[in-house]
């Protein structure tokens, strides 16, 4: 067992914080000592209710003050940049809630702070423990479903028709200029795969809506048509789907079709405890018509979290790979931000290649 790893939360506002925080818990030899938000109930929450026995009203200080080996920052979209150049400046590992920011441009600062500064930075995704998304990328590069020439995504919950329940440190995700809305929330869901199984779109054209708040702040749903060398692709958001089987977050579909076959990853219909919360099917015309499940191999004991496998790489000092990656996610981001301006000027978008050097 290496030295106690020693966790900062600099910024509580995302839903997915007390998850993390969870996990860190569950990890062997590691301690979260201190966490930091301006918002005086969030502070209450993590003192109270998770028990973190020191709070900041600043990550500034948190920073100053304590002498962490990794910082988690669960800041609105619009705040990652700023934290993880500082976090990058003492030389911390830094791990940040998706998606990486809500523009290209922060984004490559961010990059380029964590490459200059050498320390080890990811991006946590909830389905990161699942493989799917890379079985299908297997099968598509082996020929399973032929040329890919259509994709399609639709992922959303609820939750903007919940909005005046939320805490007031989570309003953000309703403000589009702290980087909320459905678009940037849920896109980067369906651009993941998408990259991988289809490749980076060439251009796109995209539409938001407000459809149940005259005063939405923050599109409530969203649609995008993308371009690509090799076909066309789909993909739609919503914070108002209202009615469907399972938790926040099950309401997710993803396609992928070939000249041959087709594959969809859809939420699990198995029991909820079992290894794999997608499934994989893949169709053709011939002996799967009817379609065939695609087992998935287990991840790794170091990989059952993107925590987990933040705090093994910090310990075996290997670097943050696949979609966790800050390179890979910068590409992300450029498919959500070449949508936001989509949305903004009603016309088609060129996408930004990956970044050089």
């Amino acid at each position: 067992m290496a030295d106690l790893l020693r966790v900062g939360i600099a910024g509580i506002r995302h839903s997915h914080t007390a998850t993390l925080v969870r996990q860190w818990r569950e990890i062997p030899g590691v301690e979260i000592v201190a966490a930091a938000d301006t918002f005086e109930s969030a502070r209450t929450l993590a003192h109270d209710i998770w028990g973190i026995s020191t709070v900041y009203e600043t990550w500034d200080e948190l920073l100053e003050r304590e002498q962490l080996d990794v910082v988690t920052s669960t800041l609105p979209n619009t705040q990652h940049a700023g934290v993880v150049e500082a976090v990058a400046g003492i030389g911390v590992p830094i791990l940040i809630e998706n998606p990486m920011a809500a523009s290209l441009e922060d984004t490559e600062r961010m990059v380029r702070a964590v490459e200059a500064a050498g320390v080890l930075a990811m991006v946590n995704w909830p389905n990161l423990n699942e493989l799917a998304i890379e079985a299908g990328q297997a099968l598509i590069n082996k020929g399973a479903i032929g040329r890919p020439h259509q994709f399609t995504f639709r992922g959303g919950n609820s939750i903007a028709t919940r909005k005046a329940d939320q805490p007031d440190w989570f309003q953000w995700l309703f403000e589009a200029n702290e980087g909320g809305g459905s678009w940037i929330d849920y896109a980067g869901y369906g651009v993941t795969p998408c990259i991988m199984w289809m490749g980076t779109p060439k251009r796109m054209v995209a539409r938001g809506s407000t459809m149940l708040d005259p005063d939405a702040r923050a599109d409530e749903t969203a649609t995008a048509i993308l371009e690509f060398d090799t076909g066309i692709g789909y993909m739609q958001t919503s914070h108002i789907q209202v009615g469907y089987a399972g938790p926040q977050g099950k309401m997710m579909h993803i396609e992928v079709n070939g000249d041959e076959g087709t594959l969809v990853l859809t939420p699990s219909q198995t029991d909820s405890k079992a290894s794999a919360a997608t499934s994989l099917m893949i169709y053709d015309n011939g002996g799967r018509v009817d379609g065939s499940l695609i087992p998935l191999e287990p991840r790794s004991p170091h990989h059952q979290s993107g925590v987990a496998y933040m705090a093994h790489a910090i310990r075996t000092k290997q670097p943050i790979e696949g979609r966790a990656s800050f390179r890979f996610n910068r590409d992300v981001v450029s498919v959500i931000d070449a949508g936001s301006r989509a949305i903004a000027s009603g016309a088609w978008v060129t996408v930004a290649p990956s970044m050089k050097g």
